[in-house]
């Protein structure tokens, strides 16, 4: 089985994208798993709701960024590297795909019984503000540096304002 590129590994343009996607991914499924109420956990509407958030978001980022590369394409390209930068595109956002399985496996969870809905959605919104909140260690270890306390309160304040613009999206769309 082939084993997971470290992403110090790839070039710097497609970390970056990975990164923009990762972060992009969880802000949008933590929207989703904010605006889902205890009775959508029971039924089992909430783990279709995160799991579409995320699909759904992974389809029109890659839309998007399969369009915008049109842009300014080399008329020489052959098919062969069209079909590879397409590659590199959908790679790069899975992060985004990614996001919504353990808010969904934590509504799962709540929907069979296992959990209480109120625990399940408080978990889920946590993690995705934990694993957002990791991504200032996550860059400066990307970058070939040591995770310093300066990267990891870089990422608290992300998470911060992550929260808050899915708290306000979910207010001002729901």
């Amino acid at each position: 089985m082939p084993r997971r590129p470290d992403p110090r590994d790839l070039p710097v343009e497609h970390v970056r994208d990975r990164m923009s996607s990762y972060i992009y991914g969880n802000i949008t499924v933590l929207s989703a798993a904010i605006a889902a109420d205890p009775e959508q956990i029971e039924r089992g509407a909430a783990v279709l709701t995160v799991l579409a958030t995320a699909v759904l978001t992974y389809l029109a980022h890659v839309l998007a960024h399969l369009v915008a590369h049109g842009i300014g394409a080399d008329r020489g390209a052959d098919d062969v590297a069209r079909r590879e930068s397409a590659v590199v595109i959908v790679r790069n956002a899975n992060p985004i795909a990614t996001s919504g399985l353990i808010p969904a496996v934590l509504y799962a969870a709540a929907w069979v019984g296992w959990l209480p809905s109120v625990w399940a959605q408080v978990a889920a919104v946590v993690i995705l503000v934990v694993r957002i909140g990791l991504v200032g260690v996550f860059m400066q270890r990307f970058s070939g540096t040591r995770p310093t306390f300066l990267g990891l309160w870089g990422g608290i304040v992300l998470a911060a304002v992550a929260f808050v613009i899915g708290l306000v999206k979910v207010v001002l769309t729901h």
